[in-house]
C-alpha cells in the first residue's frame, strides 16, 4: 500500500487544474509585475485610479515624489503576492507530480495560506498609507488619512484562516498515517 505522500497517477480533471492554476501564476506574476510599473510611471493614471485606490474623496497632488514613495509603498504587497505565487506554482508542481499530500506539497500549501493572510491584513494598511502619499502634496486642511476595512477584506482574512487551518488538519493526519503504516 502506498504511503499518503508516495506519487499516483493524477485524474485527467486534476491535471488540466494543475495546468490552469499554474498558468494563472504566470499571469499573476506578469500582472503584479506590470501593473504598478503602467501605475506609477504615468501621472495621469495615477490622477485617474490613485484615489479610488487608496479611498481619497476629492483631489490629490501628483508629482515625482509622490510617484516614487507610491511605488515604494507598492513594493511590500507586490513582494507578497509574488511569495504566494511562488508557494502556489510549487504546490502545483507537487499535485502534478503526483504527490498530493506530501509533506512539500502541504508545507508550501501552508505557506501560500500565510501569504494570504498577511496580504489580506496589508491590505487596508496600504491604502492608509497611499492616502496619505497621494494627499501629502495637498496644501495644509485637504491632505487626507483613509482608513477603512472592507468586507473583502474581512472574507480574505477568513479565507486564510481556513486554509491554514486545512493545511494543519492535513499535515497532521498525513503525521498519523505515517505513524500508523511503522507500526504495521
Amino acid at each position: 500500500m502506498p504511503s499518503p505522500a508516495s506519487p499516483r497517477r493524477l485524474p485527467g480533471s486534476l491535471a488540466r487544474v494543475v495546468f490552469v492554476v499554474r498558468a494563472l501564476c504566470v499571469l499573476g506574476v506578469v500582472t503584479l509585475l506590470a501593473v504598478p510599473f503602467w501605475f506609477w510611471l504615468s501621472p495621469a493614471n495615477v490622477l485617474a485610479l490613485g484615489p479610488q485606490m487608496a479611498g481619497v474623496s476629492g483631489a490629490i497632488a501628483v508629482d515625482e515624489r509622490t510617484r516614487a514613495l507610491g511605488a515604494a509603498v507598492s513594493l511590500l504587497p507586490i513582494a507578497v503576492g509574488l511569495y504566494a505565487l511562488w508557494q502556489l506554482w510549487r504546490l502545483f508542481a507537487e499535485y502534478g507530480a503526483g504527490r498530493v499530500f506530501g509533506r512539500a506539497a502541504l508545507a508550501r500549501l501552508q505557506r501560500f495560506a500565510w501569504a494570504l493572510l498577511a496580504a489580506a491584513l496589508l491590505a487596508p494598511l496600504v491604502r492608509a498609507v497611499m492616502s496619505v502619499v497621494l494627499t501629502m502634496g495637498n496644501p495644509a486642511g485637504q491632505r487626507q488619512l483613509v482608513i477603512g476595512f472592507s468586507w473583502n477584506d474581512y472574507l480574505a482574512v477568513l479565507l486564510a484562516a481556513v486554509l491554514i487551518a486545512i493545511a494543519t488538519v492535513m499535515a497532521e493526519a498525513v503525521r498519523v498515517a505515517e505513524e500508523n503504516e511503522s507500526f504495521v
